[in-house]
């Protein structure tokens, strides 16, 4: 199911995409996710700011997002900028009062040249929200000024919209600096198994069963 969908999902992005400059836009390298799930991303910047070399780069985390974090690279600084919940959460069985806002890499140990291409590798928990369209908002930072990629669309982009392909293609031209998405889907179970019953986690459940027979 999943497959099937990816590749319908890629079809329409490819229309989108395919007659645009290869090297115009930050590109993220999925096209869909599921729901809830933990989800290790990569996105490319796939050049400087007008011939000016690569000295940093920024993730805004959409705020419906509480977990996220970049993957370690001993080539960059990795910093975060937090953002306080006015409410806390309940996050790997401990209550959370500030999530990470940005993700920020600076202090290369060696400038990306203008006419390179680095991938920034991290993760984060997808909203629960199947059919989403997930944008990740970025920004290239050069030693002469910057590449943002953050414009979103005026109205929010439907999946199950029949016009799905035309409102993204229209939203992907309107704007030189879009920033890069993918499709929320529904997964078939949950990512990971936290349901058991003690039984079940002390590995004593099927003992209990075969001794009530």
């Amino acid at each position: 199911m999943f497959k099937k969908a990816l590749f319908t999902t890629a079809a329409v992005l490819g229309l989108c995409l395919g007659t645009a400059p290869a090297d115009a836009h930050n590109a993220l390298d999925l096209k869909e996710g599921y729901a809830g799930y933990s989800t290790p991303m990569i996105l490319s910047v796939n050049h400087g700011c007008h011939g000016s070399p690569v000295v940093g780069f920024r993730i805004k985390v959409p705020q419906d997002v509480h977990d996220a974090k970049a993957a370690f690279d001993p080539a960059w600084d990795i910093k975060y900028k937090m953002r306080k919940l006015e409410d806390p959460i309940m996050a790997h069985g401990r209550p959370v009062s500030e999530v990470v806002d940005e993700i920020i890499w600076e202090n290369p140990v060696k400038v990306v040249p203008a006419n390179g291409w680095y991938p920034f590798k991290f993760r984060m928990t997808l909203p629960d929200e199947p059919g989403k369209v997930f944008h990740v908002q970025n920004i290239t930072v050069c030693e002469e000024g910057t590449d943002p990629y953050v414009d979103l669309p005026e109205i929010a982009l439907d999946i199950n919209d029949p016009e799905f392909a035309a409102k993204t293609w229209a939203f992907m031209t309107a704007t030189p600096t879009p920033a890069p998405f993918l499709v929320i889907r529904a997964p078939d179970k949950k990512q990971q198994p936290w349901e058991w019953t003690p039984a079940q986690a002390r590995g004593t459940a099927m003992e209990q069963e075969a001794m009530a027979k």
